[in-house]
């Protein structure tokens, strides 16, 4: 993954938008691990997400997970490097990247791969065009990683960045067990909640019915 990284240094930038293509890019630098195996994973506490990724942004590990855009650095960190992930605005009921617009300049989300943990600080967000991908080439001496999805929602006309800058993990007030507390304790709420909305809709719908029957 290194050499890889290394390598896109040297060339000029060049990527494809995966909404409008089929992401294959880096499948000839792919030696080390099965295309369809889950890379890592992309933590976003903001918006209460986590999830897979995977090593390409096709079609295929857009519609479950996030994936890395063939010509960008891989999710590994280090200086001269920006990686770009791409996730769907919610795929057949889920939410994915649904919330990305929340995310304000301050708030961190996190990549786990290879045994570490990269933490990101959102220095912003931007709405671009799906022809401007000149927006998401390596700015030299940064660690970056962007996370790219379709603007508005219900629609692919534009793309939405939020862009990350890596931030020294000992600097973050937020250490990765307190991120997963927070998570699943969101998740928790989230059940809970539909829950009660379910026994309120049901005992709506009986003391409906009860009183039909007594007026009969």
């Amino acid at each position: 993954m290194q050499a890889y990284n290394e390598s896109l240094k040297g060339l000029p930038f060049s990527m494809q938008d995966p909404f409008n293509s089929n992401d294959k890019k880096n499948e000839a630098f792919v030696n080390f691990i099965k295309k369809d195996d889950v890379l890592g994973t992309v933590i976003i506490p903001k918006i209460n997400e986590e999830l897979p990724i995977y090593l390409g942004a096709t079609q295929e590990h857009l519609s479950i997970g996030v994936g890395q855009i063939g010509g960008t650095s891989f999710p590994i960190g280090g200086q001269d490097t920006h990686t770009v992930l791409a996730g769907h605005r919610g795929y057949h009921g889920a939410k994915m990247f649904r919330h990305l617009d929340q995310l304000q300049k301050g708030d961190k989300f996190y990549v786990r791969i290879l045994g570490e943990e990269l933490t990101y600080e959102v220095t912003g967000h931007e709405v671009i065009l799906p022809s401007q991908v000149e927006k998401l080439a390596i700015i030299k001496g940064k660690d970056k990683a962007t996370l790219l999805t379709c603007e508005p929602y219900t629609s692919s006309k534009y793309r939405l960045l939020v862009y990350g800058e890596r931030v020294n993990n000992n600097e973050v007030k937020e250490n990765s067990t307190e991120t997963m507390i927070k998570i699943k304790e969101n998740q928790k709420q989230d059940f809970v909640k539909k829950i009660c909305f379910i026994v309120i809709g049901i005992s709506v719908i009986f003391i409906a019915l009860f009183g039909l029957l007594r007026r009969k």
